[in-house]
């Protein structure tokens, strides 16, 4: 596999493909400019490192069970063993509905009744009515036990307001006076956790200051990686505690790798970034290093395991797709994979008008208490949801989550989280944005500074 195969190239080579600069790149003028800042007032923010020594402590936060720590083997899973996962995941969510509904348990969904009844299940498409959801193929598919995992059509108009996507576990209200569609009065969707209480052992030491990128680092003709140079610059003019980086490295959508017009194998041109990384950053920058399923030469699966470990300078840590650290008591969760704009594909919605769609986007991965809720998943996507239903639940309330997206970015409070879509680090041919943030905390209590500043 190429995965496994060592590159011998030197870091003299290195240098001559990395540092040559792109034109396009190089002739950008709005550099700098901070697009967007959280809380929106004139405080201005000194970004440099105050305490030089202090290295935070930095922890995969989870059980040994939820940790995604090495690759493991996929596409091996049997249909039953993913109808499980499905099946499970309704009834722990359906359980956490029923204490927020006050009720003991749900009746069948096509049960013929004329009274208004609850009932939970997953919403799904029927492909009858057209490929995409809508208000016309809305199912909500019952668990084996109560509904006997049949399909009912939900009547959605008499509701005011309303916000599904395939996969979406919710109970509903209503009545089925025909046995056949079952007329909705109201939805009940999974309540969401409150911010995990934790003890932030940063007084003192910090601010704790943060910096945030993801990929593609090269334009999408080149892979010349000159918005990664001039990034590894701004990390050693600032020198963050803490810099996380999410991949794609060697993406493959970039147009040289799709037609294959490279001068070393996908492995080898991800050993020449990881070596840049790694030599040009540094030494008292902490670094996380996290993976995306669009690596070329990596694994094509989600969730992404770590990067292998070997190799690796002290400073930098291999981190998996999606994952939660534990950063001196603050937690932070993310993910590189655009669950974001998945879901603004899919979702259908009737809310009101101004309503917040970025954030009523995000308060699905809270509800759902998932990275990735959307099933069946996007075509571009591979998912093992056995090892997903391990790695991917979102069980809590983050202080802070990193949904880097296609979509416009933006830094809101969802749910006492601070969410960040810092976009990527290339914006079709131009630089494109990355995220720096100031964390003080006492006790229980975390204060967040961020900004969205164009690279």
């Amino acid at each position: 596999m190429g995965e496994e195969k060592k590159s011998n190239v030197s870091l003299v080579e290195t240098d001559k493909i990395i540092d040559s600069t792109s034109s396009k790149f190089s002739t950008r003028n709005n550099a700098g400019e901070v697009v967007v800042k959280y809380p929106a007032d004139d405080a201005v923010i000194n970004w440099t490192r105050s305490n030089e020594t202090w290295e935070p402590d930095i922890q995969l936060h989870g059980t040994a069970e939820t940790k995604l720590t090495t690759k493991y083997n996929y596409m091996f899973s049997r249909l039953r063993d993913k109808f499980d996962v499905l099946e499970e995941q309704i009834n722990d969510l359906g359980d956490l509905v029923k204490r927020k509904l006050g009720i003991d348990d749900f009746d069948p969904n096509s049960v013929l009744k004329s009274e208004t009844f609850h009932t939970i299940g997953r919403i799904c498409c029927d492909a009858t009515s057209g490929s995409r959801l809508n208000t016309s193929s809305l199912l909500l598919e019952g668990t084996r036990n109560t509904s006997s995992g049949q399909s009912v059509p939900l009547d959605v108009s008499q509701l005011r307001e309303f916000s599904f996507f395939p996969g979406q576990v919710v109970a509903v209200e209503g009545s089925n006076p025909t046995g056949k569609k079952m007329v909705v009065t109201s939805v009940t969707t999974p309540p969401i956790n409150p911010v995990l209480k934790t003890d932030v052992s940063i007084e003192g030491r910090g601010p704790l200051n943060v910096m945030v990128a993801c990929g593609p680092f090269t334009l999408p003709d080149d892979l010349e990686f000159a918005p990664l140079v001039e990034f590894i610059q701004q990390v050693n003019a600032l020198l963050p505690h803490l810099v996380i980086i999410m991949g794609p490295f060697v993406d493959v959508k970039n147009k040289k790798v799709e037609c294959g017009d490279l001068d070393y194998t996908y492995q080898e041109q991800f050993d020449i970034v990881m070596k840049e990384l790694q030599s040009k950053i540094t030494n008292s920058v902490q670094v996380c290093i996290i993976p995306s399923w669009r690596d070329v030469h990596y694994r094509t699966v989600y969730p992404t395991p770590p990067f292998p470990q070997e190799n690796k300078a002290p400073n930098v840590n291999f981190f998996s797709d999606p994952c939660v650290l534990n950063v001196n008591g603050i937690f932070i969760a993310l993910t590189s994979t655009d669950i974001l704009f998945h879901l603004s594909k899919e979702e259908i919605a009737v809310t009101p008008h101004g309503s917040d769609r970025l954030g009523r986007l995000v308060s699905h991965l809270f509800s759902q208490q998932s990275f990735y809720p959307l099933n069946p998943p996007s075509e571009e996507m591979s998912i093992d949801l056995e090892q997903a239903e391990d790695h991917c639940k979102l069980s809590f309330t983050p202080h802070l989550l990193f949904v880097p997206s296609d979509l416009r970015h933006f830094i809101k409070n969802v749910s006492g989280c601070v969410v960040v879509n810092m976009e990527r680090a290339v914006k079709g041919f131009c630089g494109g944005t990355y995220s720096r943030l100031q964390i003080t905390g006492e006790g229980s209590s975390v204060q967040i500074k961020a900004e969205i500043v164009r690279l």
